[in-house]
């Protein structure tokens, strides 16, 4: 049996969620709003598995929790699966063992699971949102803006409404990496006697060696996430990192992670080396040609960090094949995969045909007119 925590306003009781744009807690219900300082004011408890309100000027308060149990229903695809019971309205909400947060489909209620952030798979910081729902839906516009091939209806407000906040997990590695760098250089001189052409080519050893240190190289950490998109989606600003709290959830889906950071080394050191063979080539520029090239490295990695990075997301189907939409959810920065209609691009393509036969009749037209 494990418990969750739902976020309540202190005015009215009804939930909170964490407005990025706005920086600050809010209640769609009875319209307030509060910082981190004023929910810390007014009781609100980060450290038990309940959220503490005092509602008006009773002096009471309350901590409302939800029972977490798994579904024991037989079937190998139903071993991952988590029921919880909605607070708000009772309904069963069902979701994986890897979701933290989440919200009730039914009512809304947003809810966080403080026992998938236990034990090892506490994070260490976070980066919480700094966009709202609305910029993200602005980007995605912007995205499919002056696309004529998209399909009917791809930018519908069924569609935007989908567009989901989610804090994805993040390792953060810090490497050393050793380097010995061997190559060929070529100069080539050519010049002529007027009876000859001649050419001089002198050869040159390169060689390099020393250590470069990398810090927060972040990498995915849920094999539910493209990896190419998440790393389009950098950089992330680090200095406005924050320490880890749970409050920051409500409102987002929320997942921990499923790669150890022995799982992410080889994607680590592939990041790393192109840097190193970029700095340590250097040399070779002042040579027409540079050929033979050797790089050994070695690579160390004492200290990974375990965090959360804020992503607006949203997944669409189409003709059997998935596109990813993803923006930053600190900087706005967007990267995504728009679908092409066969059917409009045939349409499109036709009537360029006939544009473009049409003008070049008239033309010839013309020309022989006035030829005549």
């Amino acid at each position: 049996m494990a418990e969750g925590i739902t976020y309540l306003c202190p005015s009215c009781g009804a939930y909170l969620r964490y407005d990025g744009g706005q920086g600050r807690w809010v209640c769609d219900y009875c319209d307030s709003s509060y910082t981190k300082e004023e929910l810390e004011q007014r009781g609100a408890d980060t450290e038990n598995t309940g959220y503490t309100v005092s509602p008006g000027d009773s002096g009471k308060t309350e901590t409302v929790d939800f029972a977490c149990e798994e579904n024991v229903a037989e079937g190998k695809d139903q071993e991952h699966l988590r029921a919880y019971s909605c607070p708000n309205c009772g309904a069963e909400i069902v979701t994986d063992d890897v979701t933290a947060a989440t919200f009730c489909v039914f009512c809304g209620n947003p809810t966080v699971n403080p026992q998938q952030f236990s034990g090892k798979y506490h994070p260490s910081a976070m980066i919480p949102f700094a966009t709202d729902k609305k910029q993200a839906q602005e980007a995605f516009l912007k995205l499919c803006k002056g696309k004529k091939l998209l399909p009917k209806g791809f930018t519908s407000q069924q569609r935007l409404e989908k567009i989901t906040g989610v804090y994805v997990p993040y390792w953060l590695f810090d490497c050393k990496a050793d380097f010995d760098y061997h190559a060929t250089g070529e100069n080539h001189l050519i010049w002529s006697d007027g009876d000859y052409d001649y050419t001089q080519t002198d050869l040159f050893h390169i060689h390099r060696a020393g250590t470069m240190d990398f810090e927060n190289i972040p990498l995915d950490a849920s094999e539910n996430m493209e990896d190419a998109l998440m790393d389009a989606l950098e950089p992330f600003d680090f200095t406005k990192v924050e320490l880890f709290d749970m409050r920051y959830l409500s409102g987002y889906l929320a997942e921990k992670y499923t790669y150890e950071p022995k799982d992410l080394f080889e994607r680590m050191k592939d990041r790393v080396s192109r840097g190193i063979e970029n700095r340590a080539s250097e040399e070779g520029r002042r040579y027409d040609v540079v050929h033979s090239v050797q790089c050994n490295t070695n690579y160390k990695s004492d200290h990974q960090a375990y965090l959360l990075l804020p992503v607006w997301m949203l997944v669409s189907n189409f003709k059997g094949k998935k596109y990813l939409f993803a923006m930053n959810g600190q900087t706005g920065k967007i990267v995504g995969e728009l679908p092409c209609d066969t059917g409009r691009s045939v349409t499109w393509f036709l009537l360029i045909f006939v544009i473009v036969f049409v003008v070049a009749f008239l033309l010839v037209w013309l020309i022989g007119g006035v030829m005549a």
